[in-house]
Parts: structure tokens; sequence; C-alpha cells
């Protein structure tokens, strides 16, 4: 008896002891589990945010490209020599540049523009072997009844109308087969009156196409509009909306819709499948288009990481409830298991950087508080700097300003905002310093990246935009220009007489002259002579002109030179010299060596007085030289100021 007593403790003691170690195993496995499971899930939730912002930047990048051809069309010279002049010339013009630009972009279905009640001016279709061609005017349709059409024409000038992505409709029918179709409009505006619209067709299979091959395997692009309803990824559903009511996801599975309405981004279950989801915006305050909902199909259920987690813990239970040698067991696996995860997690990281490193946009990460964690070989490329010359460093201070310390950009900096308000920002036109001290001008999307406290930081996304830039001088240069003489029109010519009016203690002086018997020169020899005598002598002008000088064509044979702060004798003697290089010089046309003269009114500004008013008295003072003969230079007279 005494004997069992003795023993008893030590019994006791050992299970005591074996259930200790048993329950220290279960925690620290329980532990060791979980601490892997947020690991995962966080690297999960990393590659689903990365190629979530992958189909994002692929449609942003398409409807950019589009956004910039329509613009360039809506402020194109020629649509504006058409609508000044809607002659058979202009129009020829016209679809010639809509059909080169067709042949150029194979993805536009139809290129149109539109009057302002909605009728087809200009039409541009494809047909179904790709070729471009001009619709003839009896093909052309009132289109005032189509929904884009009636909100692009109520947009106001500088607005952009992005559709839905649906299905194209012609005469009320779906067409067959099936075009997916976005239709991206804009208003022309002329001395602030609507003149039409232009709008391009974006044949959106391509958009689809390309989503598809952002993401790999095993996962799938999908698509919804703002409806919910299917657009991409359904295996069969895509489009119903188009022929049946009550279709898409409110349908289908109504109390995930809901959540989906209400959070920006996450993941819902959809049967064995799970949906990983974000809401996309194209566009900023001048575009007015709806939202869509991007997602992708993971390829397993939503709780699959967490089952499989579960399941492992069991059989790490059920194991290290066994003998000693299985609980040291039990801890070799548990290890080996964390290498491999590790493994994983860096190989996924290095996988991540390979796709950054092959991307065509430059690339950079910072911290939260804006330090450079890495970038990608292009951005080294752009700036000039190598990764380990900028990690660490704040990058605010070091791109998006002079050595001098002036800021770059005219708003607040994107990177910083991103980092406030934790929202994406979006600069269409940014400026950054590179390592040799050069501006470069580039297109910047900074995209938060989620986590608090240590975590966070953003991604700055960027490209270069010399070329934009170069092109949009190009084109602002075209809109000052008068295409036939070279010398600035008459919007550009004007905006320069009221900013030198603008100036305090400014008295610019004009000089108006008008070609004499310019009419007879057309009836002779044709309008081709013509031009060429305008252009022959607007050259022979400039050349008796001054580099700050302002010379421009302000009507058919009607010519302007402003000058700033001119005396009245300088003006008159300046005038004189105009008129005798007119009467001097002999415009050559084919054969013929022609004379023409001009008639010449001189007015300098008088104390308060507006443009209107100096350009009536120099009116009044060319008519006067061109009623006494004409080949004259008349001195305005100082009657016409006004007064209140």
């Amino acid at each position: 008896m005494h004997k069992r007593e003795l023993r008893y403790p030590w019994r006791w003691y050992f299970w005591s002891a074996g259930l200790a170690v048993l329950v220290l195993l279960a925690i620290v496995t329980a532990l060791s589990l979980l601490v892997n499971l947020r690991q995962e899930q966080r690297l999960q939730q990393q590659q689903h945010d990365y190629f979530l912002s992958r189909l994002n930047h692929s449609i942003h990048t398409t409807l950019d490209s589009v956004e910039l051809d329509v613009s360039r069309l809506a402020y194109s010279p020629l649509l504006y020599n058409y609508l000044e002049q809607p002659d058979t010339i202009w129009l020829k013009l016209l679809q010639q540049s809509y059909l080169s630009l067709a042949r150029l972009r194979p993805e536009y279905d139809q290129i149109r523009f539109l009057d302002r009640h909605g009728t087809e001016i200009v039409r541009i279709n494809r047909l179904m072997g790709g070729d471009a061609y001009v619709v003839p005017d009896e093909g052309l349709q009132n289109k005032s009844h189509r929904y884009y059409v009636a909100e692009a024409l109520r947009l106001d000038a500088g607005e952009l109308y992005l559709s839905p992505l649906d299905l194209n409709v012609e005469r009320h029918e779906v067409e067959v087969p099936y075009k997916p179709m976005l239709r991206l409009s804009m208003p022309v505006y002329q001395q602030d009156q609507l003149q039409g619209l232009i709008v391009i067709n974006y044949q959106g299979q391509t958009l689809l196409d390309n989503l598809s091959e952002v993401l790999p395997a095993p996962l799938s692009p999908l698509l919804w509009d703002e409806s919910g309803h299917w657009l991409h990824g359904s295996d069969g559903r895509d489009w119903q909306f188009m022929f049946a009511e009550h279709t898409g996801l409110a349908v289908e599975m109504p109390t995930q819709w809901q959540q989906m309405q209400t959070r920006q981004r996450g993941e819902v279950a959809a049967g064995d499948e799970c949906y990983v989801y974000q809401w996309a915006e194209y566009g900023q305050s001048h575009l007015h288009g709806p939202r869509l909902l991007l997602g992708l199909k993971a390829g397993q259920r939503c709780s699959a990481l967490e089952s499989r987690y579960l399941e492992r813990g069991i059989q790490l239970m059920a194991a290290g409830s066994g003998v000693g040698l299985l609980v040291l067991w039990g801890w070799y696996r548990l290890r080996r298991r964390q290498w491999h995860l590790d493994q994983r997690i860096r190989r996924s990281e290095h996988k991540l950087r390979l796709i950054t490193n092959e991307v065509g946009s430059g690339l950079i990460m910072v911290d939260r508080n804006g330090c450079v964690c890495w970038l990608n070989p292009e951005a080294e490329r752009l700036l000039g700097w190598t990764e380990a010359e900028l990690l660490g460093q704040e990058l605010h201070p070091t791109i998006h300003m002079t050595l001098s310390g002036q800021v770059l950009h005219e708003h607040a900096c994107p990177t910083l905002e991103a980092l406030r308000t934790g929202e994406r920002q979006h600069a269409e036109r940014d400026f950054f310093r590179t390592r040799e001290g050069h501006i470069l001008p580039v297109h910047t999307t900074v995209t938060p990246l989620p986590g608090d406290g240590a975590d966070g930081g953003a991604v700055i996304t960027f490209s270069d935009d010399s070329g934009h830039l170069a092109t949009e001088n190009r084109l602002r240069e075209q809109a000052m220009t008068d295409e036939l003489t070279g010398c600035l029109n008459r919007r550009a010519t004007m905006q320069l007489l009221d900013r030198l009016l603008e100036a305090p203690d400014s008295y610019p002086g004009v000089v108006l002259f008008d070609i004499d018997h310019f009419k007879r020169v057309n009836d002779r020899y044709g309008h081709a002579a013509g031009d060429q005598v305008l252009a022959y002598y607007a050259q022979e002008v400039r050349e008796l002109l001054r580099a700050g000088d302002g010379f421009g064509r302000i009507g058919g044979e009607e010519f302007l030179i402003v000058f700033d702060n001119v005396s009245l004798d300088n003006l008159l003697q300046l005038a004189e010299r105009v008129r005798n290089r007119f009467d001097e010089r002999r415009c050559p046309v084919d054969e013929h060596r022609l004379h023409v003269t001009a008639s010449f009114g001189v007015a300098v500004r008088q104390p308060g007085e507006s443009s209107r008013t100096l350009m009536a008295r120099a009116d009044m003072a060319l008519y006067r030289a061109k009623d006494q003969g004409r080949n004259r230079v008349e001195q305005a007279n100082e009657e016409l100021l006004e007064t209140g």
C-alpha cells in the first residue's frame, strides 16, 4: 500500500507534465498556424490588389488614348474651318482626316461628327473585314434619340461623356454578331455656341481581350456594369441585360450584391467560387460616365485558405496528442512548413519584382512617410537615378522640386495627397526632376497601399509624357495660326490686342489694312491666285516687322498689325513703309506678275479706350483711305472715344 502511494505522485506528475506538454504544444501550434494564416492572407490580399490594379490600369490606358483622340478631333482647326465655311471642300477634308484616324486605329468602329440637332455630318464606318470607309450622305442618320448623344449634347465645353459598355444597336436591333461598344463623346463649341458633337465608338471586345491577357492562371477577369449586369467572365450570362429584365448579380446573389454596393473593394462567395472585386471609375470632373465593377475569379472558395489551415491544425493536434517523439516531429514539421511558407513569400515577391521590371511604365513604391522603398528599371531609366541612390530618400523634395527649391507641380503633390487621404490620385500632367536636373513631363497615377501604422505607403505609376506635351504645343500653335498666310488668325490677334490693353499704362497702336480690288484678282485669275497673293504679301509685311510685333489676318484680305507702346508718328512711318512695299513688289502667279496695292488705317489707343473702339477708329480711317483713292495711309480721328 505504501509503495502504491509512492507511485501515484510519480504518475500524477508524469501525466501532469505530459498534459502540460500537450497543452503547450497545442498552444504553440495554434499560434504558429494563426501567424502563418495571417501572413498568407496578407500575401493573397496583396496579390489580389496588385492584379486588380493591373485590370484598372489596363482600362485607364485604353480610355486615355481614346479620350486624347476625341479631344484632338473636337479642337481640330480643320473642324473649325468647316464650321466657319461649311462647303464641300472642307467637308471632304474633314472626312479624309477622320478616315485616316480610323485606319490608324483599327479598334475604332465608328468616328462621327454630329450637328447640334444630333444629325450625322461625317460618319466613318468599319466593315466586317476591318476596312474603314466614309458613309455616303444617304446613309447618315439622326441619332438624337440615342442616350449617349442626348447626354453629351448637355455638356459644357471641355467636358466628355463616356457611355456604358453595351452591345451595338443599329436600327433599333442588337447587331449580330455581338459588338460590345463604348462611346466617348465631346461637344464642339465655337465662340461659346454649341456646334455639334464628336463621337468615337470603341470596340469593347478589344478592352475585354486586354483584360484577359493581364491575369495569370488560374485567375480570370470579371466585369460588371454599375447595376451588376454581367459584361465579361460569366460563362454564358454576359449581355443578358440587353435582352431581358431582372438579370445580373442583384438576381443571382442579392445578399452579396448589397455588400458589393456598399464597399469599395472586397470579396464575396459565389457557390464554389470566390469573386474578388473593386469599383473603378474612369476620369475626373471633366468626364461624365458610369462606374465599372472589376473583379477576378480566385479559382477557389473564399474560405479555402482558412479551411486548409483548420484541417492542418486538426492534423497537428492529433499528431501532438501522441508520444513525445511525435511532439518533436510535429515541431520539426511546423518549422519546415514555416520555411516553405517563407520561401513561397520570397518567390512571390521575386515574381512580383520580375513583373514590375517588365512593366512599360515607371514604378516607385514609397512608405507612409514618402520615402522610397524600391523602383523598377523603367523608373531608373526615366529619372537617371539607381534604386540604391534613392532608397530611403524622401521622394517629394528629390524629384518634385528643383535644386533651388521651386515646386514643380501646380497643385498639391499627388503622392503626398494619396498618403494623406488614402485615396487614389491621378495627374494628367506632372513634372519630375531627373538626376541631371532636366524637367520631365509625366502622366502620373498614385495608388495608396492598404495598411495602418507601419504598413501603408503608395505606388507611383508614371510614364514619359513628352510626346503628348509636344503634340499639345503644336496643336496650340496651329489653333493660333492662319493656315494660308502663316500669320496669326483673327482670334489670336484680337487676344493679343486685349492683353496689351489690359496692361497698366499701355498705349498700343494698330495698323489696319486691306488689299485694294482683291475681288478683281479672284475674278480674273481664280481663287488659287488670290491665295498666292495673300501669302506673298503677308511674307513681305513680316519682313518689315520686329519679332515682338503682332501681325494677323482678321478677314478675307484684311490684316492687322499690333504694336505695344508706339507713337503715332512711328506708326504712320511703318504703315507708309508697308504701303510702299505693296506698291513696289509684284506677286508671281504662273506667267503673270500681279501688282496690287493696299489701303491703311492707323490708330493709337487713347486713355480709357477699349479694343472695340480702337478698331472702329482704325476701320473708319481705312475706309477714308479707300474713299480718297486707295493706296493711302490715313490717321484715325479721336471722336469715337467711349464714355461712361
